[in-house]
């Protein structure tokens, strides 16, 4: 039996002279974007789906998950973009495996407003770092 998954719709409060407006239905991806670009801030009110607004701030993980580093995946046979690995190429049908597609890091150009975030998500990134490093050399240690 297959289980129906709910993606959460985010909507949020705008502020224009005394007037209110709602923005949204969004989805997550739309969320960070406007987190990027700074149209969303700690103190900007967010509602999931019908719950009450509440602001961004109470959004566990939501300013730094905008300020890590986006990943793409490539197919290595033909190069189209693909979904995280392992998968089939809808392009080509290739069967990608988890450590055979191109990884590419899209870097945030937005930077953001509070340290403790910058800060945080730079330790993110080197360790990170590290740790695709470390993968690397132990699969070519085992080939």
């Amino acid at each position: 039996m297959e289980r129906a998954t709910h993606v959460a719709l985010w909507f949020l409060q705008r502020l224009e002279g005394n007037v209110k407006s709602e923005v949204g239905p969004m989805q997550p991806r739309e969320l960070l974007a406007l987190v990027r670009r700074g149209e969303i801030k700690p103190e900007t009110m967010l509602r999931k789906d019908d719950s009450a607004w509440f602001p961004a701030s109470e959004v566990g993980g939501l300013f730094e998950a905008a300020y890590r580093p986006e990943i793409n995946y490539y197919c290595p046979s033909c190069g189209k973009q693909i979904s995280q690995p392992p998968v089939t190429c809808a392009n080509c049908l290739h069967d990608v495996g988890a450590k055979e597609a191109r990884e590419v890091k899209q870097a945030i150009k937005a930077i953001p407003s509070d340290p403790k975030v910058a800060k945080q998500s730079s330790a993110d990134d080197g360790q990170r770092s590290v740790q695709s490093w470390l993968r690397n050399k132990v699969a070519r240690k085992q080939k």
